[in-house]
């Protein structure tokens, strides 16, 4: 098959016409649409010449494509596949995953990896070029476009998943999952472990082993009980702190009973125990009513965890009868 105007157009495009060798990056002379074979310093060309020079250089290529290529191809796949080693060159073309795409009978695998090849080193960092994207994408326009307009499929009954975004996944997407992905597992018993992570997953293990030892309920602990031993944990603090106050309050006035003497040089007169013994029935009614609401709260979150763990002991014991 040899390539038609629609392939050497496209890579008239891409490539540009240079009337005189110019020096590329890559260290080669360069003239016409990108022929580098013959090309050399003060050389120079006519439109004409550039043309003749370029279907010569897609000869090669089109060799190429006849030996490499096992699956059949119409013009555009063709054309698209021609534009796209003379860029790349036949040694990368020879290891693309385009090509191995494309004899495994992948031809949509085989037009996405097209846009692989939109890469070069420039400063020694690998960076995608404005340039080599937009060509890949005009070749891989052209190879998905059929030879005939009547091949087009509508796509009007279809529209794109939401998943196209990477980083959004569905409800359906994950109700269709596996809850254990046991290829996954099977893939990660063939790494091989370093000296700590051994030494972790033994750790893990005992740990494991010790908690069913008892109670399975408590080898794992949701997010849910966790929440509730952390209000636990607040509200023992906060009902703490008011016993405390409470208790300072009660041996500041047993010290002025029992010692006026020792009250008095700490700066507690007679005017001072005056005001407290007046709003005391007040301070001792806002301090038990905080503590009440505390240890109510307390009770209910210890409540909420009761009903978690048995919760959780309710599914463990329709696990083992599963098993």
């Amino acid at each position: 098959m040899r390539t038609g105007d629609t392939g050497l157009n496209l890579i008239k495009g891409y490539e540009g016409l240079r009337m005189a060798a110019h020096y590329a990056p890559n260290e080669q002379w360069t003239v016409g649409y990108g022929h580098t074979t013959t090309a050399r310093h003060g050389m120079s060309v006519t439109e004409g010449d550039a043309e003749r020079l370029l279907r010569e250089d897609v000869k090669p290529i089109e060799q190429l494509i006849s030996d490499t290529v096992r699956a059949p191809l119409n013009q555009n796949e063709h054309d698209a596949l021609t534009s796209l080693i003379f860029n790349i060159g036949e040694e990368n073309w020879n290891r693309s995953t385009v090509l191995r795409k494309l004899n495994a009978g992948d031809k949509i695998g085989a037009a996405d990896a097209f846009e692989m090849w939109t890469k070069a080193f420039v400063n020694n960092e690998l960076v995608s070029l404005d340039g080599l994207v937009r060509r890949r994408a005009a070749e891989k326009s052209l190879f998905l476009m059929p030879t005939d307009a009547s091949l087009v499929v509508p796509s009007s009954d279809v529209s794109p998943a939401a998943e196209c975004e990477p980083e959004f996944i569905s409800d359906k997407v994950l109700a269709a999952k596996p809850a254990v992905d046991f290829h996954q597992i099977r893939e990660n018993r063939k790494k091989a472990l370093s000296p700590e992570e051994r030494a972790a997953r033994t750790r893990a293990l005992f740990a494991a082993t010790q908690a069913l030892s008892g109670d399975p309920t408590k080898m794992i602990i949701s997010k849910e009980e966790e929440y509730a031993d952390m209000g636990i944990t607040v509200g023992a603090v906060l009902a703490g702190l008011l016993a405390l106050v409470m208790t300072v309050m009660g041996a500041v006035l047993l010290l002025g009973q029992e010692a006026p003497g020792v009250a008095e040089r700490l700066g507690l007169s007679y005017e001072r125990f005056a005001t407290i013994f007046e709003n005391l029935p007040m301070w001792l009614a806002a301090i038990g009513a905080a503590m009440c609401y505390f240890i109510l709260y307390i009770l209910v979150k210890r409540l909420s965890r009761h009903d978690l763990k048995r919760q959780r002991a309710q599914d463990v014991a329709r696990l083992r009868i599963a098993e």
